[in-house]
């Protein structure tokens, strides 16, 4: 599936992060970051679009369920690789937010 192609070591050395969306209660998408977490990758389950902040910090769920705010997560000097993911009941839409929150977040440092 996609969330273990992204995990290969190839893919791994790839990406910068994996951003997994859904609800911080849910089982199965707590399950989608320790895919990541456990190939040594970066990863960080967000449960909808404010959790990634204009001031370039991001409110995660760790793999041990604590919620934990992290700085400069996101590579503003260059394209950021990211690996998505999202819950089986997660919407699209919330998906689609947590993407469109990234790219402005880009957009504000002047790098696209």
């Amino acid at each position: 599936d996609a969330i273990t192609e992204m995990s290969d070591p190839e893919s791994a050395a790839a990406l910068d992060f994996v951003l997994v969306v859904g609800g911080w209660d849910s089982s199965n998408t707590a399950h989608l970051l320790e895919i990541p977490i456990a190939a040594g990758m970066t990863g960080y389950h967000i449960n909808e679009a404010s959790c990634i902040a204009a001031d370039g910090t991001i409110t995660h769920r760790t793999v041990e369920g604590e919620v934990v705010t992290t700085t400069d997560f996101l590579p503003l000097d260059r394209p950021a690789r990211i690996g998505v993911t999202s819950g089986a009941s997660t919407p699209d839409s919330v998906v689609q937010e947590c993407l469109e929150q990234l790219v402005l977040l880009k957009s504000l440092s002047g790098e696209e």
